[in-house]
């Protein structure tokens, strides 16, 4: 698969694949809106291209797909045979879902996941968790109460649907290893509560993240001593 340049008439600039006609599959086209790199636009298509290549299923028009925390839709490009990239619009939100032309927030999401697992000096990103995946919460994580701490500890995910993280209350006397006391949750609903704690979803299986009031501590796979995340 190949990937162009095209620019409108207007300006505007967009991504076109090339190449999946082979795989009886419409082309692709991505507007490159507000600060998208013209790099960061080719990742996602070339994952798009990859899911058609490897899966060998076609999109449709009006189907979505997951891309990192967000969702992408696909519609039809008028007078072409080309489908437009479109994201959801307000993917941090636990209300309807809208779709915007465009990856702008979707992309904005997975470079700020990066930067915080290279600014915290991980190596790679474990996964970068889509908002419907679940996470494991103690019950007393509740947006009706007011907690001074939130521990965030990432384990392998036995399930797809699951993100592997468990959102412990930061009490030393409460048992963790009760399930009565425990719950699952939709990350969004995490992030709707502390929009800060959605940097901090990609860091690999092993790590902890400590949510203070006014700081954030993080220890590494393996870590027994944090270091204070100066975001």
């Amino acid at each position: 698969m190949q990937i162009r340049l095209e620019t409108r008439g207007d300006g505007l600039q967009r991504l076109v694949t090339q190449g999946l006609n082979e795989f009886k599959q419409q082309e692709f086209a991505l507007e490159l809106l507000g600060d998208v790199t013209e790099n960061e636009g080719t990742q996602l298509l070339r994952y798009i291209g990859d899911y058609v290549a490897s899966s060998r299923q076609q999109i449709m028009a009006d189907e979505t797909m997951r891309y990192g925390w967000s969702t992408l839709h696909f519609t039809q490009d008028p007078g072409t045979d080309v489908l437009v990239v479109e994201e959801l619009a307000e993917p941090l939100s636990i209300g309807a879902e809208t779709y915007v032309r465009g990856a702008v927030t979707a992309i904005g999401i997975l470079r700020e996941q990066d930067e915080t697992v290279k600014r915290n000096g991980l190596r790679a990103p474990g996964h970068h968790p889509h908002r419907s995946e679940k996470a494991v919460i103690c019950r007393r994580v509740s947006p009706n109460l007011e907690l001074r701490v939130l521990v965030f500890d990432r384990v392998q995910a036995r399930q797809d649907d699951q993100s592997g993280w468990f959102v412990g209350c930061g009490s030393g006397n409460h048992d963790h290893n009760d399930v009565n006391e425990l719950a699952t949750l939709h990350l969004v609903y995490l992030v709707d509560r502390d929009p800060r704690t959605l940097s901090y979803l990609a860091l690999p299986g092993e790590s902890r993240v400590v949510f203070e009031q006014r700081r954030v501590i993080v220890f590494g796979p393996g870590q027994e001593e944090g270091h204070l995340d100066r975001s």
